[in-house]
């Protein structure tokens, strides 16, 4: 059931944030490698293959975090004598903060503090654009996945959180999934489907559901420190 309220969280940003920030992404592509007599079949085509390395690249970056970050717990955890329960518990307190400092992130349009310099996302765009091959829609979604995100922060943030290792990619594909159909549809069809007055709501509501999620992983972590 959790993974499901992920995916309506999920799919609420997707239709308030991922089309205004991605989209651009998409239109780019769309000029720059489709032409009149490219046919709808190679477009979909194209539009599957963007997806499908965003996707990728989602559950490819919760794969390493979390064999990172778990697997450093587990250094600390022996090198500081500490139990594994007590010090898991105050990492969720931390992550559930963290958690609810994008939320609010997202909701008052702060400049994301994780942001890296687009010099080199740039070169790497240019160069994808100017090719109309399709394993370069692949490419192109990998590279995207890889964009600062505050979503995929929140989202690589949550899989951390989580008890195991599928459990964390679950979190990750969940992201993926919830994020293609938007894109895909504002790539196959038309630029601008959602008016800002509905982008607005479905990101105050997404709003509420990320703060729900921080506010359950921050209670998870003190009741591990409780019963540790």
């Amino acid at each position: 059931m959790e993974l499901v309220y992920l995916f309506l969280n999920a799919s609420l940003m997707a239709l308030s944030h991922c089309v205004g920030m991605c989209g651009g992404v998409v239109l780019a592509y769309c000029q720059s490698k489709f032409t009149p007599q490219t046919p709808l079949k190679a477009q979909l085509i194209a539009h599957t293959l963007y997806n499908l390395g965003r996707i990728s690249m989602y559950v490819f970056v919760g794969f390493l975090a979390f064999l990172g970050f778990h697997g450093l717990l587990e250094v600390l955890a022996k090198a500081f004598h500490l139990p594994r329960m007590r010090l898991q518990g105050g990492v969720l307190v931390g992550l559930g903060v963290l958690m609810a400092l994008f939320a609010l992130g997202f909701i008052l349009r702060l400049k994301n503090p994780l942001a890296l310099s687009g010099g080199l996302f740039a070169r790497g765009f240019k160069s994808l654009f100017s090719t109309p091959s399709l394993p370069s829609f692949y490419a192109l979604g990998l590279l995207n996945g890889l964009l600062p995100c505050g979503l995929i922060y929140w989202f690589v943030l949550n899989a951390l959180a989580r008890p195991n290792l599928t459990s964390a990619l679950e979190t990750m594909v969940v992201l993926g999934l919830a994020t293609f159909m938007p894109l895909f549809v504002f790539g196959a069809l038309f630029g601008n489907f959602l008016s800002s007055k509905w982008r607005a709501w479905f990101q105050k509501a997404a709003f509420v559901l990320l703060l729900g999620f921080a506010a359950h992983t921050i209670y998870m972590g003190v009741k591990m420190l409780g019963h540790a």
